[in-house]
């Protein structure tokens, strides 16, 4: 049956009728077929590629742009969106000018250089000659079949071959466009062109071989439906404390590092999904420049976000600043600790940090001093007295202390006069909260050292009869952890 299949195919008086085969005087559809396909015109033939290319590209998916056949790199627009270009038959992948025409494409758009080059991937045949070759068969049995004249020649059985002949040579045409397109080309994370070869194709591997390609890219994680709104702080740029929402999608189409997004709208939803688990904030500038909130830690809907420049996410942590903004909540004095003899002077700053522990603005202070003058600027001159006394200073119900030293002969401390050895020494306030905390983190490291020294002071409210109850309270705590009991209520 293979062989008398093959014989009809290249005989010229060989019949063939269902299972009937028989020899004739006058010549077949086959000797026809051969006078038609000297006929046709290159012309034709590459008009009627592009046209089927196009048809078969052109269905599937309507997420990915098309553009075909370039021929400088401003065919293909430079946008944010996932666009499959398909190189013509003048492009194979044989062709060492391809590779550089692809370069170009993905470098530039025309004059200007080209931003979203990460979503870009071109689809390009291996060769031409099977293609030119089946669509030359094709067109070749079209011109038969509408030729009525020669139709009218035909018996019964060529009629119906011919019939069966032409539908034969579309589906060719279309599987030798499925095979040829085979190879894939993208930006790989080393900002490279990187090839995707998916092997022997047909037909029958995906409805369109639009999803055949998408298909593949999405199992490899080079396209993505969508992204999570976690993996969005990965993704941030160093430089940025506010990312406009435009900028994030643009991101996905610029960068090889960050996969491409099949659709750019679903950005949307993520970052609706990050604002209402609290992972981000969604804010506006107003028109000095100064970001306010619109949503942190409460149900955004995607069709509340808008893709625009002038819209912007944040991390958490910077959203919360937008929410509770920041205030003084620790000040400290440099340095903590001088020695002076009477009339010299020591210059005191003093440091102010927010709730967060970033640096802020230091509101107006008060300086006041024992054992010696302190100006509003925090220069102390000491006094004549000699003994340790304290430097002062207030802000907003805040207070840091220095130790000032005066002796007419300084002496060194116990700690200095032993040879090669530092003391580590801190002021400040710890907030009731952590003060559990501060011991594990801070203190428990030195409590087996010998000579720590920890000197405590607090004050609490205590009014009326209460007052005096707590009072007794903490005299009795104080006795049983052998410690002075000495306090007062005033």
């Amino acid at each position: 049956d293979h062989v008398l299949e093959g014989l009809v195919g290249t005989c010229y008086y060989l019949n063939w009728d269902r299972n009937r085969y028989r020899f004739g005087l006058t010549p077949n559809l086959n000797q026809i077929l051969v006078t038609r396909r000297g006929a046709v015109k290159p012309k034709e033939i590459e008009e009627r590629v592009k046209q089927q290319t196009q048809k078969l590209f052109g269905e599937g998916p309507k997420e990915i742009d098309r553009r075909f056949f370039p021929e400088r790199s401003n065919d293909v627009p430079n946008r944010p969106a996932l666009t499959l270009v398909v190189l013509g038959l003048d492009n194979t992948l044989s062709d060492k000018s391809t590779l550089q025409m692809m370069e170009t494409i993905v470098r530039e758009c025309g004059a200007p250089g080209r931003t979203c080059k990460s979503a870009l991937i071109f689809a390009v045949p291996d060769s031409a000659d099977a293609i030119r070759d089946a669509t030359r068969n094709l067109l070749a049995w079209e011109g038969i079949d509408d030729d009525e004249e020669t139709k009218a020649r035909l018996d019964e059985a060529q009629k119906r071959l011919l019939a069966r002949s032409l539908n034969r040579a579309e589906g060719d045409m279309k599987e030798t466009i499925w095979r040829a397109y085979r190879n894939l080309f993208l930006l790989g994370p080393d900002n490279k062109l990187r090839p995707i070869d998916l092997g022997q194709v047909t037909s029958s591997m995906a409805k369109t071989i639009v999803d055949l390609y998408l298909n593949e890219l999405i199992r490899t994680d080079e396209v993505t439906k969508g992204v999570g709104a976690n993996r969005l702080p990965r993704y941030w740029p160093p430089a940025l404390t506010e990312w406009s929402t435009k900028a994030v999608r643009d991101a996905f189409y610029s960068s090889p590092q960050l996969p491409r997004l099949l659709d750019g709208d679903t950005i949307k939803r993520t970052i609706a999904n990050g604002v209402s688990e609290g992972l981000l904030g969604y804010a506006r500038k107003d028109d000095q420049g100064r970001l306010e909130l619109i949503r942190f830690q409460a149900s955004l809907s995607e069709t509340e976000v808008e893709i625009d420049d002038g819209l912007f996410i944040l991390k958490k942590e910077d959203a919360a600043k937008l929410l509770d903004p920041p205030r003084l909540a620790q000040i400290t004095v440099t340095p903590t600790q001088v020695a002076l003899k009477p009339g010299q002077h020591a210059a005191f700053s003093i440091a102010a940090r927010d709730q967060y522990g970033h640096p802020i603005a230091v509101p107006s202070t008060t300086w006041s001093a024992k054992g010696g003058s302190v100006s509003d600027d925090g220069l102390f001159t000491a006094g004549e007295d000699e003994g340790q006394y304290n430097v002062r200073v207030t802000t907003d119900g805040l207070e840091a202390i220095a130790e000032v030293r005066i002796a007419k002969e300084p002496t060194q401390t116990k700690e200095k006069q032993q040879a090669g050895k530092q003391m580590i020494r801190w002021t400040g306030e710890v907030p009731p909260q952590k003060w559990m905390n501060f011991y594990t983190k801070v203190l428990s490291r030195f409590a087996s050292t010998p000579g720590l020294k920890l000197r405590v002071s607090f004050e609490v409210p205590a009014e009326g009869d209460q007052g005096a109850a707590k009072a007794n309270e903490t005299k009795s705590g104080l006795k049983e952890l052998g410690l002075d009991d000495n306090l007062s209520l005033e």
